[in-house]
């Protein structure tokens, strides 16, 4: 098994990247901020099925953090990202510096007005703007035919879908299902902030967005009932989202009486943990569309 380059620099990103396509191949893009763990490794699994190379990312974006977020602790554990790499059989790795990223005299930012601005975007200014910012300018450098998301962050993959779309910007975003842990809790870098207690308590997200998926799959579309099902099972744990939302899926806006097409529940779940707090995001797509219907049956299967 041989290990995958690793890139600093952008110059030697974009020299491997025009040599490889010069040779005809396909390259896919999995951009991520290190920590990486099993849902990392599954969006680099499914790249390396769909293309002939396959790059991944490591950076902790300073632009997608507010000042008193988590930006300074936020785990770098380089050595055990390279070696899940490795055993991925990803190509190679893009692992700039922040000054590599953002030289001196860098100004631009990349907005997406409206979408950015709900859901976590209320609570995380400007947050957006620096994943769009960043997302971009790893999609130009990698210059990839696909680049992989995964759909626990989905006003993320939201966005970028389009900023892509209205940029004309040619990668396919394709998106993937959340991994979860075998209590159907979404993975996350953030998840080892939690020490058993909290934990405990965090299994209740997976639970409430079970149980609104178990009512929109035997026919309820009320938004109120759903959303209120889904804020019994946090209530009965304590836990007090920051938000939680039912949204259409044309605009992200809120679903007010009746789900009449598709819709995204999504929530932001603040937790107590030793030092400090950390912030659990979670959502399910309520849709027939059987690839979000099989997500539903199997989040419904790991919480029952």
């Amino acid at each position: 098994m041989s290990k995958p380059l690793v890139f600093t620099r952008r110059s030697q990103l974009t020299e491997f990247v025009q040599n490889t396509k010069a040779r005809g191949d396909h390259i896919g893009l999995v951009p991520t901020m290190g920590a990486l763990h099993e849902g990392h490794a599954t969006l680099i699994r499914r790249s390396v099925s769909e293309n002939s190379v396959t790059i991944a990312t490591i950076f902790v974006n300073p632009k997608q953090f507010g000042p008193s977020e988590d930006f300074g602790r936020y785990p770098r554990p380089l050595a055990d990202d390279l070696a899940l790499l490795e055993s991925c059989k990803a190509t190679a790795v893009f692992a700039p510096s922040i000054q590599e990223m953002y030289p001196e005299g860098f100004k631009t930012s990349v907005r997406v007005p409206d979408l950015s601005d709900v859901m976590c975007g209320s609570f995380r200014q400007g947050h957006f703007d620096g994943v769009c910012t960043v997302v971009l300018l790893l999609l130009n450098l990698a210059s990839a035919h696909k680049a992989y998301f995964g759909l626990k962050d989905f006003q993320q993959f939201f966005i970028m879908r389009r900023m892509c779309l209205d940029l004309a910007h040619p990668t396919e975003l394709i998106p993937v299902a959340t991994v979860r842990e075998s209590d159907g809790l979404a993975m996350s870098s953030r998840n080892r902030y939690l020490n058993p207690e909290a934990r405990q308590k965090a299994s209740a997200i997976p639970q409430a967005l079970a149980q609104a998926a178990k009512l929109f799959l035997n026919g309820e579309r009320k938004a109120e009932i759903i959303v209120s099902k889904a804020v019994q099972v946090l209530s009965a744990e304590k836990l007090q989202p920051q938000y939680l939302d039912l949204r259409d899926l044309e605009a992200l806006q809120t679903v007010v009486g009746e789900i009449q097409n598709e819709a995204v529940l999504a929530l932001a779940q603040p937790m107590s943990v030793p030092n400090g707090s950390c912030r659990l995001i979670d959502n399910i797509v309520l849709s027939t569309n059987p690839f979000y219907r099989g997500i539903l049956e199997d989040l419904i299967a790991r919480t029952t």
